[in-house]
């Protein structure tokens, strides 16, 4: 059995006092605590699976299920389309002992979820969604860069590394628009050429010669057509690495890394 953890580990992680996690933990709101340190005193609870005896009396009775909500922020049909993948993929992946659930903006407090993970939503919304439930919550497609907070993102160094050995000159690569504009940043430093793709009218107006994609959507839309495509799968990569950074959220223990590409 490990080490019982205590209002002291929470206050080192958290870089505060144990004064300020008792406060936080009791709701004393006669004391001035930003919203900030609240915030992060919460989620290191969370991540070190503290439970004071405060909250003995709320507990949800133990369950052998465990319900994973989902949160998205699409806006037509081809983003709608590659959730779906990540949905069937995810229920593939994860244990016979899992449900799933969407939950879609404007997002507020998921009841009786055991983790939530963002798919696809801004970093701002991702601190939304994490700031009113205290649970592990895991970022796909989205650059939090937060060591409480599991990310997984795709690895755009090696698809670059791996089209510039695949083409033979010019090529772009095209994607879904990213909700986050720091991944949708690092993709555009990444490639020389990127295409960034918002709706489906947008898709019959490309005419290149070499693509590079990472959505099913997209390559399925120029299959058939004259171009040179290379389509990297990263379906399966992605829901294993989730399904594995779900179970180890859920573990409540420290890992070294909490960030992953693909």
């Amino acid at each position: 059995m490990g080490k019982k953890v205590t209002i002291y580990d929470i206050a080192k992680e958290a870089g505060v006092s144990t004064a300020t996690v008792s406060y936080v933990i009791n709701n004393r709101e006669n004391q001035a605590i930003s919203e900030e340190t609240k915030n992060k005193i919460w989620h290191v609870i969370n991540m070190l699976n503290y439970k004071p005896n405060v909250f003995a009396k709320n507990l949800r009775s133990s369950s052998n299920s465990k319900l994973i909500a989902i949160c998205t922020e699409y806006h037509g049909y081809i983003e709608k389309a590659e959730f779906v993948n990540i949905i069937e993929g995810l229920s593939n992946t994860l244990h016979e002992n899992f449900d799933i659930i969407v939950s879609m903006p404007p997002f507020g407090r998921i009841s009786n979820a055991d983790a939530i993970l963002a798919y696809n939503v801004s970093k701002e919304t991702f601190y939304q969604i994490g700031n009113q439930n205290y649970i592990p919550l895991i970022a796909v497609n989205c650059l939090v860069e937060d060591k409480l907070f599991f990310q997984i993102t795709a690895d755009y160094n090696k698809l670059k590394q791996k089209a510039d050995g695949y083409f033979n000159g010019e090529y772009y690569f095209v994607c879904l628009s990213p909700a986050d504009d720091g991944l949708k940043k690092q993709i555009a430093d990444t490639f020389d050429n990127v295409i960034f793709i918002d709706n489906g009218k947008e898709l019959q107006t490309i005419d290149v010669k070499n693509m590079l994609t990472v959505n099913g959507i997209i390559a399925e839309f120029f299959k058939d057509k004259e171009i040179n495509l290379l389509y990297e799968d990263l379906y399966s990569s992605i829901c294993e690495q989730t399904a594995d950074c779900i179970q180890k959220a859920l573990s409540h223990k420290p890992f070294d890394s909490h960030s992953y590409k693909v």
